[in-house]
């Protein structure tokens, strides 16, 4: 038998009270979203270190920062001088998300780079790079 509601309300109140609780909590996704991959499964982390002569930022370029209006992310790269004992070496372009476990994104250059300093190598880099940036590596500089 069908039920009969006093109003559209109280029909909706009880289908509601039918879904489950993540169900109530998350936003409806459409099919092509669900397909879609998010960003994050793209994201790189990488263990690298530079040989304790100096600091990385002499052997990987850190661009960018919340200054700028802009995500900090890699620049040059010279990658004969720099050890990647985990994962993949970040490109020029990469956006910078961590350093060891400490989040940059929306930092200043200047406190991406403090960051940066504050640890001792090997140090972990989480990156992404963006949608249909190639990987560009720097020739060694003369």
């Amino acid at each position: 038998s069908k039920e009969v509601f006093a109003s559209k309300e109280d029909a909706r109140s009880r289908d509601f009270q039918l879904l489950s609780d993540s169900q109530r909590h998350q936003p409806a996704m459409s099919k092509t979203l669900k397909k879609k991959k998010h960003w994050f499964v793209k994201v790189q982390e990488c263990s690298v270190s530079w040989g304790g002569s100096g600091e990385l930022i002499a052997v990987v370029e850190v661009l960018g920062g919340a200054e700028l209006g802009e995500f900090p992310h890699i620049g040059r790269v010279i990658p004969e001088a720099v050890v990647c004992h985990t994962g993949r070496l970040p490109g020029s372009g990469d956006v910078l998300l961590e350093v060891n476990g400490t989040p940059v994104s929306g930092l200043t250059n200047r406190d991406t780079l403090a960051v940066i300093r504050h640890f001792r190598e090997p140090i972990r880099l989480k990156t992404v790079r963006p949608g249909g940036c190639p990987l560009i590596l720097s020739p060694p500089a003369a």
